[in-house]
């Protein structure tokens, strides 16, 4: 296994991990080098988009805070809380949750995943676990599903 297959597979795996077992496999590495390589890649993605998401989740929020109060003792009206998109991500993420969000890597990518989890679910300690575990279980899945299809 080379060095600079290793690295682009990495990468890929951060930025679009359906897409990354078939460029691994381009690589000529094996099926567990690709398993390997996908649950890398796709952990230290989630764990990275996680952790700086909730800390830029929290910096935009404290932002949204000091403009509301500047508003306020303005004598503006606070803007309007509850738009028709809010309530449609309010809904979504109460009928499916963390566990139907660990389960999207594959299909939004790892960093649109791990900054939804940073904004809804950053107080459940069992977010990022649960982001990890299933990035691990999605890299043998498309492993396995890719390496039938080549």
């Amino acid at each position: 296994m080379n060095a600079l297959g290793a690295a682009t597979v990495l990468g890929m795996s951060i930025v679009k991990f359906l897409l990354a077992a078939p460029v691994s496999y381009g690589f000529q590495h094996s099926y567990w080098q690709t398993v390997a390589l996908l649950a890398i890649g796709g952990s230290a993605g989630t764990a990275a988009f996680y952790l700086l998401g909730k800390r830029l989740l929290e910096w935009l929020r404290l932002g949204a805070l000091r403009k509301k109060a500047a508003r306020l003792a303005a004598g503006k009206p606070a803007r309007k809380a509850f738009t028709r998109t809010n309530r449609f991500i309010v809904r979504v993420k109460r009928r499916y949750g963390l566990i139907g969000l660990a389960v999207m890597p594959p299909i939004l990518s790892v960093p649109i995943t791990a900054i939804i989890a940073a904004k809804y679910f950053r107080h459940d300690r069992r977010t990022l676990p649960y982001l990890i575990t299933a990035v691990a279980a999605w890299s043998i899945v498309l492993s396995t599903a890719w390496g039938f299809l080549r």
